[in-house]
């Protein structure tokens, strides 16, 4: 097969066409990447010297470096939109805490990650007017698309990537952070009007913001990320019926207004065990699914690749639980290749770690990791 560049690779794998070799992502999205603290240890072992950038300052995760991603050969190129500018919510509580712009309160302890804390509804007793009175950020705001199109064309002239268009979280996690996990999960059952109505008005934030960057760069991005997570190690957060109740129809209009706006494809982070909403995120549009947890119920990659193959393809699928932190280069190798050989054929697959890089994964076995996906050449290629 002849070679492709890095763009066409991955365009063509998201189109179940079968490519070269594998389409590499390293932090093209914001689960998709790698822990500062590994990343400093990946840089020593790399001998590269160069400032340590995080992204999405919650999750102290890394921008890779454009020699890192040329180093490994890597398919993607992340872009973002900016933040919020001038009063709102946002605000330094102290030098381990602050506050985002939809008001969710941020902790981290010493080389921790941020833990969501308090937020404006957290009161159980918060109702309707709470709601309807709080100060949710204006997305016609400027900061979200200030130079977002020449950022774009910046990566589209000096890189060779596929675009990834990083899109806010969605209204399961922004609803969780803004209510406390358990107080939202309890809404759902027991106070189903004040739950849809917070969904409602998250929805609508979010397609205000998505509906203002596509309309700046739809024409230049090839992949839409958003992450909403809905599995655990062993089953769906929620019923799936719950799920195709309240937050589905929620799910239907924030995708149909970003396919609306772009050619792109979209791609849903959701974590753990999921495949039993794989079928509904078909039908609101989803093209692709993250991070593949090929370790929780349900999501055997050889069921996954006969069932959902052809309709779905498949970002991940290479375990941090056991494989990356603990296993030996060669194992991690050999895994490598596995995956590919069972998740790649007829294309729909790009190959990355099971969400973000952990501190306790050696950097030989990310170098192991990306190497031997850049090098090998399957069987069906």
């Amino acid at each position: 097969m002849a070679a492709m560049n890095n763009r066409e690779r991955l365009v063509a794998a998201l189109d179940h066409q079968e490519t070269d070799r594998v389409p590499i992502d390293f932090g093209g999205c914001y689960a998709t990447t790698i822990y500062f603290t590994a990343y400093e240890k990946l840089k020593a072992h790399l001998g590269l010297e160069h400032e340590t950038l995080i992204g999405r300052r919650l999750g102290r995760c890394a921008l890779v470096d454009e020699s890192i991603l040329r180093r490994f050969d890597v398919d993607t190129r992340l872009l973002s939109p900016g933040g919020f500018e001038g009063p709102g919510n946002s605000r330094e509580i102290d030098a381990d805490t602050f506050a985002d712009e939809l008001g969710a309160i941020w902790h981290k302890v010493g080389d921790g990650p941020y833990i969501n804390t308090d937020g404006p509804f957290f009161k159980r007793d918060a109702d309707l007017d709470d709601l309807e009175n709080h100060d949710w950020p204006d997305t016609s705001n400027p900061g979200y698309t200030r130079g977002l199109r020449q950022r774009a064309l910046d990566l589209r002239e000096n890189t060779p990537g596929a675009i990834v268009l990083n899109l806010p979280s969605g209204v399961v996690h922004t609803g969780q952070w803004l209510r406390g996990y358990d107080t939202w999960l309890i809404d759902l059952y027991k106070k189903r009007d004040f739950a849809c109505r917070l969904m409602d008005l998250i929805a609508e934030w979010w397609i205000g913001i998505t509906a203002a960057a596509l309309d700046e760069v739809g024409d230049l991005v090839d992949v839409v990320n958003l992450g909403d997570d809905l599995g655990t190690q062993a089953s769906t957060v929620i019923d799936p019926e719950i799920y195709r109740q309240l937050v589905k129809p929620r799910h239907e209009r924030m995708f149909a207004a970003a396919k609306s706006r772009t050619d792109a494809k979209l791609q849903l982070h959701s974590c753990g065990s999921v495949s039993a909403l794989f079928d509904d995120f078909i039908d609101v549009g989803v093209d692709c699914v993250n991070p593949i947890q090929v370790n929780a119920s349900g999501m055997d990659p050889e069921r996954l690749k006969s069932e959902y193959g052809d309709r779905l393809a498949f970002w991940g699928a290479i375990d941090t639980q056991h494989v990356l932190p603990f296993c030996t280069p060669d194992e991690v190798r050999s895994e490598v290749r596995r995956i590919i050989e069972i998740l790649g054929p007829g294309g729909g697959y790009v190959l990355n770690s099971v969400h973000n890089i952990q501190p306790d994964v050696p950097p030989e076995n990310v170098v192991a990791m990306f190497d031997e996906a850049k090098n090998y050449r399957p069987s069906w290629a």
